[in-house]
């Protein structure tokens, strides 16, 4: 690509970074709420957009014009066994719209060539499905896709070192090194393999413990569905509670606001109806959601990165109640996106926060 191009292209790139940048973080967010979800255990969760002088060296060895193989956002997770990898496959699949031409999914010929050097990751090309771009936080991102990188950890510590091993390599050497980089590469996939067979057998093992005698349960009554009365009896007990939210929305950006009574209450009832819609029904389930809200500042992460995602608006309405509706929205979307949002008021609750009903 000639050099007029690649600085065109630059300079539009440097002018949209921060899009790409608000868009690497809420989707570096969203995977690890999906994968948290799904009860996956991860060891890191990574999204960065591509800083543009890394930008300008891949646009230097590319063809004229053809821009297909450069992808200025990518979300990397981290993980310790090969079978997680096909957990978060599947999720991902139902999640986003996936370009099958760029992808290396984990069934991939080339993946199990067994004559191909190195040791690859899964990798998959994606973008918004329909349903959640059109949603107007995800709206400005429809036409933006992202690489995902799914690797264990042993992949990782492979492509760290590789590059730094290959730069001292010279044509006389290539066969002898590619031949011994196949013997490193096969024995940490066998390696990889084999913690996940190793903790499985020891799974089996604890299995085949004889439990020590214990006296049975008493039976456990069901837990009922929350009316509206014992959600607000929760809170009242805890007045601490709406303090701490109203507080993080304020930390998160959004501009103070003190609501009259009427205004306060109806953002309750609204808050009832989605913690319903969204499955969260029973009063052990609300203090389970508000804990996980709470476990290292998640809840305030995901507030601040709405308010930054929607920056230019000045209409912004956020008391505690709403606060919280905002979280089960967005934490809870795998669960809400296929039901009528319309017909049970959620559409109209979310409007109503963000000034625009």
């Amino acid at each position: 690509m000639n050099k007029r191009r690649i600085d065109e292209i630059g300079i539009r790139y440097v002018e949209s970074l921060k899009l790409y940048e608000e868009y690497a973080a809420r989707i570096r967010n969203l995977i690890q709420d999906l994968v948290e979800v799904e009860g996956v255990e991860f060891y890191a969760i990574e999204g960065w957009a591509e800083p543009p002088a890394e930008l300008l060296r891949l646009l230097s060895n590319l063809e004229e014009n053809d821009l297909a193989g450069v992808d200025l956002v990518t979300v990397r997770v981290l993980l310790r066994f090969p079978a997680d990898v096909l957990k978060i496959e599947s999720l991902i699949k139902s999640e986003f719209d996936v370009d099958s031409s760029r992808s290396l999914p984990s069934d991939s010929r080339v993946l199990k060539d067994p004559g191909r050097f190195g040791y690859p990751a899964v990798v998959y090309i994606l973008s918004l499905s329909k349903s959640r771009s059109t949603l107007r936080e995800w709206e400005k991102y429809k036409d933006l896709n992202f690489r995902l990188e799914l690797r264990t950890l042993l992949q990782e510590a492979w492509a760290t070192i590789l590059p730094k091993v290959s730069q001292t390599v010279g044509s006389a050497s290539e066969d002898e090194f590619n031949r011994e980089l196949f013997l490193l590469g096969a024995m940490l996939e066998k390696a990889d393999k084999g913690f996940l067979t190793l903790r499985d057998e020891i799974k089996s093992e604890a299995l085949l413990v004889p439990p020590s005698p214990q006296k049975p349960p008493e039976p456990v009554a069901a837990e009922t569905v929350f009316n509206d009365e014992e959600l607000y009896q929760l809170f009242r007990d805890e007045p601490s509670l709406l303090a701490h939210w109203n507080s993080n929305s304020i930390e998160a950006g959004f501009p103070e606001f003190t609501p009259d009574a009427n205004y306060l209450r109806e953002s309750f009832s609204y808050l009832c109806k989605i913690f319903r819609a969204s499955g969260i029904d029973t009063l052990s389930e609300v203090r389970r959601f508000l804990a996980d809200m709470d476990n290292e500042d998640k809840g305030l992460r995901q507030l601040k990165t709405l308010h930054d995602t929607f920056r230019d608006n000045q209409n912004w309405k956020v008391d505690p109640f709403s606060a919280l509706f905002l979280l089960v929205l967005n934490f809870r979307w795998g669960v809400l996106k296929d039901k009528n949002l319309t017909a049970l008021d959620i559409k109209k609750g979310s409007d109503r926060i963000s000034g625009t009903d």
